[in-house]
């Protein structure tokens, strides 16, 4: 597994879209799901499943190093979630936007009110 780099820059720009949507101070596995697949319907992306944190929590991949399962199941802080976050979506070459898909192919309805 290659090393992925996230400029400072970057990462304070994914930081403040998180801020949107990660509101809470603790999340839990399924939490974290929800955040992530809130990003992934963004983008038009399929929506995982919440077992899969699950698995990244148990294979120290959420919170690097520290495996999570078990005794030491516990909730993520919101650092950890959106560290994650900016993680998972620069390896998998997702932008980092939250609300609605775009489609470059949708028309626009110029209404007048």
């Amino acid at each position: 597994m290659k090393k992925i780099e996230i400029t400072e820059e970057a990462r304070q720009a994914y930081l403040e879209v998180l801020e949107t949507v990660v509101t809470e101070e603790q999340y839990s596995a399924y939490g974290v799901h929800t955040v992530l697949n809130q990003v992934l319907v963004a983008n038009g992306l399929d929506k995982i499943r919440s077992q899969m944190m699950y698995n990244y929590a148990r294979n120290g991949l959420i919170v690097p190093g520290e495996k999570i399962f078990g005794a030491t199941l516990r909730e993520f802080t919101k650092s950890e979630v959106m560290e994650f976050v900016i993680r998972y979506c620069t390896r998998n070459e997702i932008k980092i936007v939250v609300g609605e898909p775009t489609n470059p192919n949708q028309l626009e309805l110029e209404l007048e009110i």
